[in-house]
């Protein structure tokens, strides 16, 4: 550091990420950068994980900085914008006189090895980098509807999850009837990086289905049904949230899944969003059977105003998706609603031959597709290595076991899945499409919202 800051002629930018839970903030604002401010414009910019606490810490940190000279500022980075070219690093990174690089590369284990380098693809990469933040400085925030901003949570979870995986994942008769560690434990770091189905593909959806049944029509007793995590729990909370901060009288979110594990980040989560002021209960189950969801106190048929699920359907063969269908069908009342996705296999889009997806850019680079999303969650993780509590070897393994096992079952195309939910007496489909990276292959969700019919005469023929 000493030496590279003695060759500065005319300026210096620096990225830098900060995660004040896991180090000292005033490590970042040295006597040597402070010094060769006195003679340079010294810019840096720090990347916190998006939330109000790490904001408030982070912009103590620029303000200690400004007393020396440097110009700083803070940005904060949510686990979804890898859509983002070039992707911003998480990463120390500085880019001095506008022609050497100096970054720290990815590493398996502890520490990663620095990159000094004038390479012209680097330092181009560099200036757009930098370019990026200078014109997000100052930019007020997004308008219109999206979802809870869950970054810091997923990095405060995601270790928890992994490690209580190995210990409390007991199978799940429709992802993994003997062991579903190698999916509920990676899920939140692959959540983190983006790289699996999620409510966050889809926030304006989830955010507008969920207002709207909230407070419009006022659905209080909510079931969500199925939970790979806790993710699903958030976009319901915050949609029930009011100005106040206060959930709307009457909730009542109750979490149905076969395995503990998702159930227990959930409880977490509720514990800790919140300050445990919205009322959740968890309940191991198995959605289809009666019996279960009665020993396990879920309220009865007819008793729910919401049902919601995010890609939860193709989990299931045909067969019992249909199921599924009848059975969120029977625990609404009349006048109840379905909000969920369901992938469409039949607009998947594969990679070429020669390794370029056009339609994303070029991201996928290899035709095999297990190993094409191992080596996008290393270059991911390898940005966040910084911020994250796993080893990257290890997490490269949990990805790849997951590539290689998961399995979504084809419901159809959208026509087909329209025509489902009719055959199971749903009303007022409403269904639209959006394409979205995808998991191992790009593809496009249908977006479903579904009523139950309302009048009595429908309820009796039900009965009857």
């Amino acid at each position: 550091m000493q030496s590279l800051s003695s060759t500065v002629r005319n300026r210096v930018a620096q990225i830098v990420p900060f995660a004040p839970q896991a180090r000292s903030a005033s490590a970042f604002s040295g006597r040597l950068w402070r010094h060769v401010a006195q003679s340079f414009p010294v810019e840096r910019y720090y990347l916190f994980p998006s939330g109000e606490e790490n904001r408030r810490q982070a912009q103590l940190q620029v303000d200690e900085d400004q007393r020396y000279d440097l110009y700083s500022a803070h940005l904060p980075v949510t686990s979804g914008g890898w859509s983002a070219s070039p992707p911003v690093p998480m990463n120390t990174l500085w880019l001095i006189d506008d022609e050497v690089v100096v970054r720290q590369e990815a590493s398996g284990r502890g520490a990663g090895s620095w990159l000094v380098t004038v390479r012209p693809s680097e330092v181009q990469r560099a200036r757009d980098l930098v370019q990026t933040l200078r014109d997000q400085v100052g930019m007020p925030a997004a308008g219109g509807l999206s979802g809870p901003d869950i970054t810091q949570w997923l990095l405060e979870s995601a270790e928890k999850v992994f490690n209580a995986a190995q210990l409390s994942c007991t199978g799940s008769e429709y992802i993994d009837d003997k062991d579903c560690e190698w999916y509920h434990g990676a899920w939140q770091y692959l959540r983190l990086l983006d790289m699996v189905s999620s409510p966050t593909w889809h926030p304006d959806f989830y955010a507008r289905e969920l207002r709207a049944a909230i407070h419009e029509r006022g659905a209080r007793r909510i079931l969500i049904s199925g939970a790979a995590d806790w993710t699903t729990l958030a976009f319901v909370l915050d949609a029930a949230k009011l100005p106040s901060g206060d959930p709307v009288p009457g909730l009542d979110v109750h979490v149905v899944d076969l395995c503990p594990t998702p159930l227990m980040s959930c409880s977490w989560f509720t514990r800790r969003w919140g300050d445990g002021r919205f009322p959740v209960t968890t309940h191991q189950a198995n959605v289809l059977r009666t019996g279960d969801l009665r020993k396990q106190g879920v309220p009865p048929e007819g008793s729910f105003d919401l049902v919601v699920a995010d890609a939860f359907l193709t989990r299931f063969a045909p067969v019992d998706a249909r199921r599924v269908l009848r059975k969120w069908y029977k625990l609404l009342r009349p006048g109840g609603s379905v909000v969920t996705t369901v992938r469409l296999h039949a607009r998947n889009r594969y990679p070429d031959r020669d390794g370029a997806d056009p339609e994303f850019d070029g991201l996928r680079r290899v035709t095999n597709q297990v190993d094409d999303f191992e080596l996008r969650l290393r270059d991911r993780a390898g940005v966040w290595q910084d911020m994250l509590s796993i080893d990257l070897e290890d997490l490269s393994r949990a990805g790849r076991r997951y590539a290689k096992r998961i399995i979504s079952h084809d419901l159809g195309d959208a026509d087909h899945i329209a025509t489902a939910f009719k055959d199971q007496r749903f009303h007022e489909i409403c269904m639209d499409s959006a394409r979205v990276q995808g998991e191992l292959v790009g593809t496009e969700y249908a977006r479903i919202t579904a009523v139950r019919p309302g009048s009595r005469a429908a309820a009796r023929a039900d009965k009857d």
